[in-house]
């Protein structure tokens, strides 16, 4: 995704306020249906004591792709998990629309991890990644999404990144994968 230009503060959601070493669970209205019925996406956000680097960490953003998701569900259900320092962005289910049909794609078959930015007056998948970016993606130093094989595939566990860039690199190389994989990655992503 596009890194943003200056980070948006982790304190304030909603307008409630989430106060250092503290966690809260939001919903983020991404669209609305065509019943209207707003679509939210479930967040979970984790705040250490002491200020650091905020990281997001999202999963089906394909949604067909849903082992990420089980992954961040079982670290916010986990009672030994603490933060140091800095503060976390959890989302277990970024593309709802798509999980929910069990689909890659939203339904108006735009795939949405090549809609980033996205647009405020654009398709669907362009709205939602406005949103997806202003309201998690701007607040954040560092991200990590987490992808599957799509069903009937299957990939070895691997990292992507730019790897050019030295932090890229570094983060990269602490997941202990045995593949990683160097690429700027598609546009939009």
């Amino acid at each position: 995704m596009t890194k943003p230009r200056q980070r948006k503060p982790i304190d304030r959601w909603n307008g409630d306020s989430i106060p250092a070493g503290q966690s809260r669970d939001v919903k983020l209205a991404v669209s609305e249906s065509y019943s209207s019925m707003n679509v939210k996406i479930p967040i979970h956000i984790r705040r250490a004591q002491e200020d650091g680097p905020v990281v997001f960490v999202t999963a089906a953003l394909h949604g067909d792709e849903i082992n990420g998701t089980g992954a961040i569900r079982e670290l916010i259900q986990d009672a030994n998990f603490h933060l140091l320092r800095g503060s976390v962005i959890l989302v277990p289910v970024l593309n709802i629309l798509a999980f929910d049909r069990h689909s890659r794609y939203l339904p108006d078959r735009r795939d949405l991890n090549r809609s980033f930015p996205g647009s405020s007056n654009g398709s669907l998948a362009s709205r939602m990644a406005r949103i997806i970016f202003d309201e998690i993606v701007s607040r954040c130093d560092y991200g990590i999404d987490l992808h599957t094989a799509s069903v009937r595939r299957t990939n070895y566990p691997n990292v992507r990144g730019d790897l050019s860039n030295p932090e890229v690199s570094r983060l990269a190389k602490a997941f202990g994968s045995e593949i990683i994989m160097n690429g700027k990655g598609p546009a939009g992503a």
